[in-house]
């Protein structure tokens, strides 16, 4: 078999364009809570952690500290 290729020009890119780095973007807010939890020994279960939610993991309020 031999693969076909079909151009699909994106009317809202420059020339055409689709944009392929957004893919790397979409689990870079699961590993940084990720790593979170892991610094502070905590279940972590919202997204996005804002640094209030940090600070309140921190001194317990909302975490299982």
């Amino acid at each position: 078999m031999k693969p076909v290729y079909v151009e699909d020009l994106f009317k809202y890119g420059p020339f055409g364009a689709k944009g392929v780095g957004e893919m790397a973007l979409i689990p870079a807010p699961a590993a940084i809570s990720n790593a979170v939890a892991n610094a502070l020994g905590v279940k972590i279960t919202k997204i996005p952690l804002t640094p209030e939610d940090v600070y309140f993991l921190i001194k317990g309020k909302n975490g299982k500290k």
